[in-house]
């Protein structure tokens, strides 16, 4: 396992690490058990991977990964969770905030959390976070509560990283969970320089998410494009669109995307969402193989790099 620094966190992080959101949200969608949970954090951490994602609003998220990492000791694995900053499209109440980060200290049975983040943070509200939520989770810092503070992005609305270009401009924030994927590659234009010249960790989502694990969604992501005049008729075979990647050690197209996102040295750490072991392994040994050859990431920035379209699932 390849291991990079968060940023001015100085943690030291997986390349890969487990993700408990997305469709699956540790398995939760099909019935997982915290004896389930427990088999697959303790495949991650066997792996390497020593850093998991989380969040108060993934369902019992917190609660199986707690479950988890009981009995690892604390210095063998960073947690960063998240807190919802609005109710009803209305601003939650500091007080709130302050509720949230305990409730998730109780669920994932921690002294601490490694990073606190803002979930889905839109440009719109940022001032309203500095100025309300941003002395609670600063108390909570010297209280020992949490270690860090990071902003997560909504990646489908905020394609240009409108919020991170707020949040570069001060010190309030020390990582940013950034939208990036072969088919969503404004990062790289955006994001990456701001980010090391500012050394704000980032931490990657939707690296592989419907569009590109699913070969039938793939294929209508890209006749819709086709069809709104965003890529050449000609651009890719209408079948098995992105099935070029695949030759040599590239094994799968989720491979490939997984390769695609690790390779800038800006990139702190990529999450992998699932609840099966040996998918888990897959993703693992996908990245370990390090970064795609140079002739396919540049026919990918070439056909997907103009599109500011947040895709990805």
């Amino acid at each position: 396992m390849e291991y990079r620094r968060l940023g001015r966190t100085n943690l030291r992080v997986s390349l890969a690490s487990l993700g408990t959101g997305g469709p699956s949200k540790m398995g939760q969608n099909r019935g997982t058990t915290p004896d389930d949970a427990r088999r697959l954090t303790r495949r991650a951490l066997d792996h390497g991977i020593n850093f998991f994602d989380t969040a108060a609003s993934y369902g019992d998220s917190e609660i199986l990964l707690g479950h988890g990492l009981v009995g690892v000791p604390r210095n063998d694995f960073v947690v960063a969770t998240k807190y919802s900053p609005l109710a009803d499209d209305e601003l939650k109440s500091p007080e709130d905030v302050g509720t949230s980060i305990d409730r998730s200290l109780e669920r994932l049975q921690l002294d601490y959390i490694d990073v606190i983040q803002v979930h889905g943070l839109m440009p719109d509200r940022y001032d309203d976070i500095v100025e309300r939520h941003l002395p609670v989770l600063i108390e909570a810092q010297r209280a020992g509560k949490v270690g860090f503070l990071g902003v997560t992005e909504q990646a489908h609305a905020d394609v240009h990283h409108e919020t991170f270009k707020q949040m570069v401009t001060d010190d309030h924030f020390d990582t940013l969970m950034v939208g990036y994927n072969l088919l969503h590659q404004t990062a790289e234009q955006d994001v990456l320089e701001a980010a090391e010249a500012a050394d704000i960790g980032l931490i990657v989502m939707i690296a592989v998410r419907r569009a590109l694990g699913n070969p039938e969604r793939l294929r209508e992501v890209i006749a819709e494009l086709k069809a709104d005049g965003h890529l050449a008729a000609d651009a890719l075979p209408d079948d098995d669109p992105l099935g070029w990647l695949v030759h040599d050690d590239v094994e799968s197209v989720p491979e490939a995307a997984y390769r695609f996102v690790l390779e800038p040295s800006t990139i702190s750490t990529v999450l992998t969402g699932t609840a099966n072991p040996a998918h888990l392994d897959a993703n693992v040994a996908a990245m370990a193989r390090g970064p795609l050859p140079p002739e396919d990431r540049a026919r990918l920035q070439s056909i997907f790099g103009g599109l500011a379209l947040g895709l990805g699932n």
